[in-house]
C-alpha cells in the first residue's frame, strides 16, 4: 500500500472514530498508524522479494532449534526427506526477522515443513582461506504432521530437485518407485523413492574455523 490517501483511509479506520474535542491528538494518531503501515509494506515487500529470490526449497522434518551465541543467530535443524539432517541459520536474533523465524521454528518442532533457503558466505579466521558457504533459512511453511501424506505438488518437486533438475529421469525414478500418479505421496514411501536417487549432504556446507 503506497498511496498515501489509502494509507489514511486504512489508517482512520485502525483509529476507530475521533473523541469529541480530541481532533489533534486523533490525527497524531492517524498519522502515527499511517506511517507505521507505509513502513510494514515496505519491510512486506522486501521478505516478499527475499522468499521470491530463493533458488532452493527444502522439505523435511524440523527436528530441533537451538541458539549459536558466538553469532547470535539461531539453528534449524531438518531432517530432508530423501537425505540426512540438515542444518539452517536464522539471521541474527536481534533482528526482526531472525527473532520472528526462530519463534516460528520453535513452534513447529516435529512437524513437516518446507524452508525457503538462501545460501550466505560466513567468514573464518584465517584471512587466506576463502568464505565459507552455509545455508540460511528465510521462510518456514508448515505442511502438517510429519507422519502424514506430502502433497503431489511437493513431492514431484523433491524428486525433480533430488534428480539435479531432470523432469524426464524424475518421471522414471517416480514409476520406477511405484509411487501414485496424483493426490497425496505416503511420507515413508516417498522419502525411500529419494533415498533411491539422492546424494547424502553434509548437515551444513560449510563452517568458520
Amino acid at each position: 500500500m503506497t498511496d498515501p490517501h489509502q494509507l489514511i483511509i486504512a489508517a482512520a479506520q485502525a483509529a476507530g472514530p475521533c473523541p469529541p474535542n480530541l481532533e489533534a491528538a486523533w490525527h497524531n494518531r492517524v498519522r502515527e498508524i499511517a506511517l507505521n503501515l507505509h513502513l510494514d509494506g515496505m519491510q512486506l515487500a522486501a521478505d516478499i522479494a527475499r522468499i521470491q529470490a530463493t533458488k532452493d526449497r527444502v522439505r523435511g522434518i524440523l527436528t530441533r532449534v537451538e541458539i549459536e551465541e558466538s553469532s547470535n543467530r539461531g539453528f534449524i535443524y531438518v531432517k530432508a526427506l530423501g537425505r540426512g539432517e540438515e542444518r539452517f541459520r536464522t539471521d541474527r536474533l536481534e533482528n526482526d526477522s531472525g527473532k520472528q523465524l526462530y519463534a516460528i521454528a520453535q513452534r513447529l518442532i516435529g512437524r513437516l515443513v518446507r524452508v525457503y533457503k538462501e545460501m550466505d558466505s560466513v567468514k573464518v579466521k584465517d584471512g587466506d582461506r576463502p568464505a565459507n558457504q552455509v545455508r540460511m533459512a528465510v521462510h518456514l511453511v508448515d505442511l502438517g504432521p510429519a507422519d502424514g501424506a506430502v502433497g503431489e505438488t511437493d513431492a514431484k518437486d523433491l524428486m525433480v530437485q533430488a534428480v539435479g533438475g531432470d523432469t524426464e529421469r524424475a518421471a522414471t525414478a517416480w514409476q520406477a518407485a511405484g509411487l501414485p500418479s496424483s493426490g497425496p505421496v505416503p511420507q515413508d514411501q516417498l522419502e525411500r523413492a529419494l533415498a533411491a536417487v539422492s546424494p547424502t549432504e553434509s548437515p551444513d556446507v560449510g563452517e568458520a574455523a
